[in-house]
C-alpha cells in the first residue's frame, strides 16, 4: 500500500535527522523539568518558607537571671516542622533591619519578622501575672501588662508573602498560648485559655505597597529578550559558513578577534534597543517606574552586558551546530528554559551554595543573566542606585567575559581554523 511506503520513508528522514529528533524530544522535557523544579520542589510537598528576623529585643531579668524572649522566639520559629513531616516550616536569617528589607526587594526572603525591643519585658510580666492569677492570688489584669507588637514585613505585591505572613501569624499565637499554658499548667495543673500578650502587625516594606507582580515580571522579560540575541546570534555565524562569507573573509588576513568582536558591537546596539523598546512598552503596560532617568541608562548599561553573555552563548552554539536552522533550533532548546531557570517569570526556590561579600551565593547565580535580572530589578523597580547594582553588574561583567573567552575558544577551534 502506498501510505505504508510513505510512511516507512518519513520514519526514515526522521531517524535519519538524529539531531533534530534529539532537539524535538529533549525540549519539552527540559520545560517538564524546568517547571518541575519550580513548583513540584523535585518531589518535596513542603518547602520552608524564607524569614529574616530583625531581633530589637533588649532581654529581661526574671529570678535574678537574664532572659532573652526575642531569641527564644527565633530558635522555636526554626524549629517549626511541618505536621507529619520532617521539613522545616521556616529558613531564618537573622539580620538587620536594613538587610532584610533588601533581602525582601530581591525576593531572597519571603517575609521579615520584626521583635520590639520591650519583647522580653512582655513576656515576663505576662508570665507572672500568669502565674498568680492560676494560684489566685490576684486577677489577670491585661491592661497593665507591657503588650508587644511584632511587625511582619514584606512585599505585598508577592505571593509568596502573603502564604508566609498567614503561617507567621498562626505560629506567633501559638507561640504564646502554650507560653502561658505551660505556666498556668505548673501552677493549677489545668491549662486555661490564656490571655493575649503578643500582637502582630502586617505592613510592606517602603517602596513595594503599590508593586504588582508585573513590576517584578517586567525586567524578566527584558532579560529574555536579551537571551534570544543567542539563538539569532547563532544562526547568522552559521549562515556565515554556509555561504562562504567566512571563507572569504579568512583570506584577507582577519583574525578571530576581529570577526568575532566586530560582531558583538552591533549586537551590544540591539541589547541596548531591546531594554529601552521594551521599557517603554511596560511603562504603556502600567509597570510602575522607579528611580528616574538614572536608572534607565543603568539599565541599559545592564542590557549590553547581559547582551555580551548572549552574544558569547550564541558562538557557542554556532561552534556546535551544522547549520543555520539547527542552530536556531539548538538556541530555543538552550534559551527558552534558561530563562526560567535564572527566574525571569518566577521565583525559583532557594539553591543556597554559601556566603561572598556579604551577598548570599546561588546555583543560578553562576549564570550571568541572573546577575543581570536582579541588577535590573534593583534599578527598575527599586529604583537602586550603582550601589544597590554593583555587585550584580561586577559578577555579570565577569561571567560575560569568561563566556566570551570561551565562545571565542570554541568557534575559533571548529570554524575559523577550519575555514583557513
Amino acid at each position: 500500500m502506498k501510505f505504508t511506503s510513505i510512511a516507512l520513508k518519513d520514519l526514515k528522514e526522521i531517524l535519519r535527522d538524529r539531531r533534530s529528533l534529539f532537539f524535538i524530544l529533549l525540549f519539552p522535557m527540559m520545560f517538564m523539568l524546568v517547571f518541575g523544579f519550580a513548583f513540584g520542589s523535585m518531589g518535596e510537598q513542603n518547602q520552608p518558607h524564607q524569614i529574616a528576623v530583625v531581633n530589637y529585643d533588649q532581654g529581661a531579668t526574671m529570678q535574678g537571671e537574664n532572659v532573652n524572649f526575642g531569641n527564644n522566639l527565633t530558635t522555636t520559629l526554626g524549629d517549626v516542622k511541618y505536621q507529619n513531616s520532617d521539613v522545616h516550616m521556616f529558613n531564618i536569617t537573622t539580620t538587620t533591619e536594613s538587610s532584610a528589607d533588601q533581602m525582601v526587594k530581591q525576593r531572597t526572603v519571603d517575609a521579615e519578622l520584626i521583635i520590639p525591643a520591650n519583647f522580653s519585658k512582655s513576656v515576663s510580666e505576662l508570665i507572672a501575672s500568669t502565674a498568680q492569677s492560676a494560684a489566685g492570688s490576684t486577677a489577670l489584669n491585661t491592661a497593665n501588662t507591657n503588650t508587644s507588637t511584632l511587625i511582619i514585613r514584606g512585599d505585598t505585591g508577592y505571593m509568596g508573602f502573603g502564604t508566609s505572613q498567614g503561617i507567621l501569624v498562626g505560629v506567633l499565637s501559638g507561640f504564646q498560648d502554650q507560653l502561658t499554658s505551660e505556666v498556668q499548667s505548673k501552677v493549677t495543673g489545668t491549662a486555661n485559655v490564656p490571655q493575649k500578650f503578643i500582637q502582630s502587625k502586617v505592613e510592606g516594606v517602603p517602596g513595594t505597597e503599590s508593586f504588582t507582580s508585573f513590576d517584578f515580571i517586567a525586567p524578566g522579560m527584558m532579560v529574555f529578550a536579551i537571551l534570544l540575541l543567542a539563538t539569532s546570534v547563532a544562526a547568522m555565524l552559521t549562515k556565515e559558513v554556509e555561504t562562504g562569507t567566512l571563507r572569504r573573509l579568512k583570506l584577507s588576513k582577519m583574525t578571530s578577534f576581529d570577526f568575532l568582536f566586530g560582531g558583538v558591537l552591533p549586537w551590544s546596539l540591539v541589547a541596548a534597543a531591546q531594554v529601552i523598546i521594551l521599557f517603554v512598552v511596560a511603562i504603556a503596560m502600567g509597570f510602575h517606574w522607579q528611580g528616574g532617568a538614572t536608572s534607565l541608562i543603568l539599565a541599559v548599561i545592564v542590557g549590553v552586558i547581559g547582551g555580551l553573555s548572549s552574544i558569547s552563548l550564541g558562538m557557542i552554539i554556532a561552534a556546535f551546530a551544522r547549520d543555520a536552522k539547527q542552530a536556531s533550533s539548538l538556541g530555543t532548546l538552550i534559551v527558552v528554559p534558561m530563562s526560567f531557570a535564572v527566574g525571569a517569570f518566577f521565583q525559583l526556590p532557594e539553591a543556597v551554595l554559601g556566603n561572598f561579600m556579604g551577598q548570599t551565593i546561588q546555583i543560578y547565580d553562576f549564570l550571568p543573566w541572573t546577575d543581570t535580572l536582579n541588577a535590573l530589578r534593583a534599578t527598575l523597580t527599586y529604583g537602586g542606585g550603582w550601589n544597590a547594582i554593583s555587585f550584580d553588574v561586577t559578577m555579570s561583567l565577569i561571567l560575560a567575559v569568561v563566556l566570551f573567552v570561551v565562545g571565542v575558544f570554541l568557534f575559533s577551534r571548529t570554524r575559523l581554523q577550519a575555514e583557513g
